[in-house]
């Protein structure tokens, strides 16, 4: 049986090949108005003896070919059976691949496969290379000549087609605008595109249905409502009595409200309050700086004496050690016997007494290391406890060391005297 189908737009009729088709995913060019559509969608099986009635159209309605056809010269081959249709592999295989590289049957052997009629030169906007054309009919694709001991009914394809021969190598080149063959292979491409979205949609539409059928159907069930039965409390579980907040104080609640503050008695307690802060911190200033308050201000003594008395402090002379130089130091030994003897000055640049600092002497190696280290109070070098403003005090004190020290000791090359405050 042959397959013949119809052009939506003129309405022509013309026979297909299931090959054909299946290389082209089914999309068709009619030969006398160009227009591409799908031939899939009205296709119907024809007899071979009508099929080429029905696929012919009048002579007076062909287009004149600009050169004449040539005759074939063997007459035309009975129809032989159609193959079966090829696996899903090959046709998965065939959409993956380039539209003008589509998979053909192996190239026959030149005595064994009929001629095909050239095909007309065709102008700008004629019918493409590619595709079928209306009113002529394709002849069947010849068996290979390996199959030739196979039955009448083939089976189908079990190993994938690989690619011999594309359509442009089975049609005669055409003389063609370049223009036209880009828009021909957009159309192609873009119809090629269609179909392939339209297919997808189907199958997910298929794959859903296929879901919802698969899932069990489960009958409502209607849930009776239960009695729950309320909680009772045993003698072993008391009831807590709900615990209270605590009262307020009656002078708190009071105290809450604003007016209360806007009264005689709210604005003496804030005043009483700021002035008993003021106070503390009075306090805690005159005890922290009593030293320096007693020095630049005497007149207020009695009253520091009297703060002291109350907090468990003591007076004592201001100590600023920044205000205190030391002036010509000297470390010699005597001109008689084996000691020593230390002299210095002790200068106060400050305009309030001081208190006297103690004195560190360090002797000092040809490393400069410390070997001794001894500290002087102002008793020991007859100082008072006190050192006046911009005052001087000189000392001199002789220093001896043991014989048995001495002789343990190294070489004495320098000295070095600090003032501090122990």
């Amino acid at each position: 049986m042959s397959l013949v189908t119809r052009c939506p737009a003129c309405t022509t009729t013309f026979k297909v090949v299931l090959d054909q088709l299946r290389i082209s995913d089914g999309w068709v060019r009619c030969g006398r108005c160009s227009h591409v559509f799908d031939a899939s969608l009205d296709l119907r099986e024809l007899a071979d003896a009508q099929a080429g009635t029905v696929a012919t159209p009048p002579a007076e309605a062909e287009p004149e070919p600009p050169a004449p056809v040539p005759e074939p010269e063997s007459p035309e081959p009975e129809p032989e059976p159609e193959p079966e249709p090829p696996s899903a592999t090959s046709v998965a295989s065939s959409d993956d691949a380039d539209f003008f590289d589509e998979v053909l049957l192996p190239e026959q052997p030149a005595a064994a496969s009929p001629k095909l009629p050239q095909m007309p030169n065709l102008s700008l906007g004629a019918v493409p290379p590619v595709g079928l054309i209306a009113d002529e009919p394709w002849p069947d694709p010849p068996l290979h000549s390996g199959f030739d001991e196979l039955d009448s009914e083939p089976a189908a394809l079990t190993s994938q087609l690989t690619p011999q021969r594309s359509v442009a190598d089975m049609a005669p080149s055409l003389d063609l605008d370049p223009v036209g063959q880009l828009q021909l292979q957009k159309d192609l491409r873009r119809a090629r595109m269609t179909s392939l979205k339209l297919a997808r949609a189907r199958k997910r539409e298929a794959d859903a249905d296929a879901e919802a059928a698969a899932l069990p159907v489960v009958a409502e069930v209607p849930v009776k409502p239960q009695n729950i039965a309320p909680v009772v409390q045993t003698a072993s579980e008391p009831e807590q009595p709900p615990v209270a907040p605590p009262a307020v104080p009656s002078f708190l609640r009071a105290a809450s409200s604003s007016a209360f503050w806007r009264g005689g008695k709210g604005k003496a307690i804030l005043w009483t309050g700021i002035a008993v802060a003021a106070v503390l911190l009075a306090v805690q200033v005159l005890h922290r700086d009593r030293d320096a308050i007693a020095a630049s201000q005497p007149a207020l003594r009695p009253l520091l004496e009297s703060v002291c008395a109350v907090t468990g402090c003591k007076l004592s002379a201001l100590r600023r050690i920044s205000d205190i130089t030391i002036d010509g130091a000297a470390f010699a030994r005597e001109k008689t016997g084996d000691g020593y003897r230390l002299s210095f000055t002790l200068r106060s640049a400050a305009t309030v007494p001081l208190a006297m600092p103690a004195i560190e002497l360090t002797l000092l190696d040809t490393q400069e290391q410390a070997v001794v280290r001894r500290v002087l109070l102002p008793a020991e070098f007859g100082a008072p406890a006190v050192l006046p403003a911009r005052a001087d005090r000189a000392a001199s004190l002789p220093l001896a060391l043991g014989s048995a020290e001495a002789a343990a000791l190294p070489p004495i090359a320098g000295y070095r005297v600090v003032a501090f405050y122990p």
